[in-house]
C-alpha cells in the first residue's frame, strides 16, 4: 500500500478529512498494509465484495495519514467494525477510535474521518432519482417540494444516507423519519432525532457527495 495511492485526492472540510480514490473494481488491489485483524475480516468476505472493501480501507488509511500527519506504517492504522457493524478507525498508538464514514460508487470510493464528533458521507453518480423511488425516503411534504425543484430529490437522498451513517441508530430507522430543516450550511433534525449537523454538497468526477458532521 503506497504512501500516495494513484488516483487518490485529499481535502479538508473544517475538522473533517475527506479522501477520494478513483480506481477500477476490476483487477487486484494488494492487501499489503492490512493488519492481522483486517486480513481475517477480508478473508471472511464473499469474493465479489473484496475489491470494494479493500479500496475503502485503502482510502480510509490514507485520509487518516493526511489528516493526522501520521508517519506510521499503514497496518498500524486499522478500520474495524464496532458492535453495530459500522466502521471505526483505530491508530495503534492511540486507544481512542476515530469517527469514519465510507461510501462507494462504481470506480470511486470516499472516506471521511473526524477526530471528534460524528461524520457521515455518501456519494452517487450525478443523475436524477426516479420518481417511483421517492416514497422510500421522502415525506409527503418533501415530495411536493421535489416536484417543484429539480435535483432536490437526489440531494435529499444523499443527505439522508449520510445522516443515517453519522447517527448510527441502534435500531433501524426509515429514511423518511429523517426530515432535515436546511439552513445555510446547517441542518436541524426534527423528532424523533432532534440534532444539528453541518452539511455540504460537493461535485467530484461526475459524482455528487454529501457530507455531514456534528
Amino acid at each position: 500500500m503506497s504512501a500516495d495511492p494513484a488516483g487518490f485526492s485529499f481535502f479538508r472540510w473544517g475538522q473533517v478529512g475527506v479522501g477520494l480514490l478513483e480506481a477500477p473494481l476490476e483487477g487486484v488491489l494488494g492487501w499489503e498494509g492490512l493488519s492481522e485483524k483486517e486480513r481475517a475480516l477480508f478473508q471472511g468476505l464473499p469474493v465479489y465484495r473484496q475489491p470494494e472493501w479493500l479500496r475503502g480501507r485503502r482510502v480510509c488509511k490514507q485520509v487518516a495519514r493526511e489528516l493526522l500527519g501520521l508517519e506510521c506504517a499503514p497496518h498500524h492504522v486499522e478500520v474495524l467494525p464496532d458492535p453495530q457493524g459500522g466502521p471505526r478507525l483505530h491508530v495503534l498508538e492511540d486507544a481512542r477510535p476515530l469517527e469514519v464514514s465510507l461510501a462507494h460508487a462504481r470506480g470511486l470510493s470516499v472516506a471521511a474521518v473526524a477526530p471528534r464528533g460524528r461524520v457521515g458521507v455518501d456519494v452517487e453518480p450525478e443523475a436524477p432519482i426516479p420518481e417511483r423511488l421517492w416514497h422510500l425516503f421522502l415525506t409527503p411534504a418533501e415530495r411536493v417540494r421535489c416536484e417543484r425543484e429539480a435535483g432536490l430529490a437526489s440531494r435529499l437522498w444523499l443527505l439522508k444516507e449520510a445522516l443515517y451513517k453519522a447517527l448510527r441508530p441502534s435500531s433501524p430507522l426509515p429514511l423518511r423519519a429523517l426530515e432535515p430543516e436546511l439552513g445555510e450550511g446547517v441542518l436541524r433534525l426534527r423528532q424523533p432525532v432532534a440534532q444539528e449537523f453541518a452539511f455540504t454538497f460537493l461535485a467530484r468526477s461526475n459524482h455528487l457527495l454529501a457530507l455531514v458532521c456534528s
